[in-house]
């Protein structure tokens, strides 16, 4: 079986599917956490999660599970850092499933976590 034949059209589920919005607590983590990032000079936290999107789904897209899954821990950590716990939770659910070697779990789980991250990045513009 193919990976690329597991991978849902994204076009056909995103505009069926709200996005979720971060707790308010997350919103003020968010900009304690942005003024903090100036003084420590990381990235944004918003370019950080959109970075580390980008690397999972082109991990996806690869096959390559074992660094799927070393994104999706990162992922995790970071998105329960800025207090995103639904957003935690899917990265979870990324790595478990990257840890099984499921495809098709993979595929699905993966676009749940686009839908939040682009939820949490929407939320993060507006904070910052």
């Amino acid at each position: 079986m193919s990976c690329s034949d597991t991978r849902p059209i994204p076009h056909a589920l995103a505009p069926l599917m709200p996005l979720p919005e971060p707790p308010p607590e997350a919103v003020l983590r968010v900009r304690l956490l942005s003024a903090l990032g100036a003084v420590r000079r990381r990235p944004a936290p918003a370019e950080e999660l959109a970075a580390r999107l980008v690397r999972l789904e082109g991990n996806l897209a690869a096959c390559a599970f074992a660094r799927l899954r070393a994104d999706a821990r990162g992922l995790r950590r970071l998105a329960t850092r800025l207090g995103l716990s639904e957003m935690a939770h899917v990265a979870a659910s990324v790595e478990d499933c990257a840890a099984r070697g499921d495809a098709a779990a993979l595929g699905a789980t993966v676009a749940r976590l686009g839908r939040c991250g682009a939820g949490a990045q929407a939320a993060l513009g507006r904070a910052g």
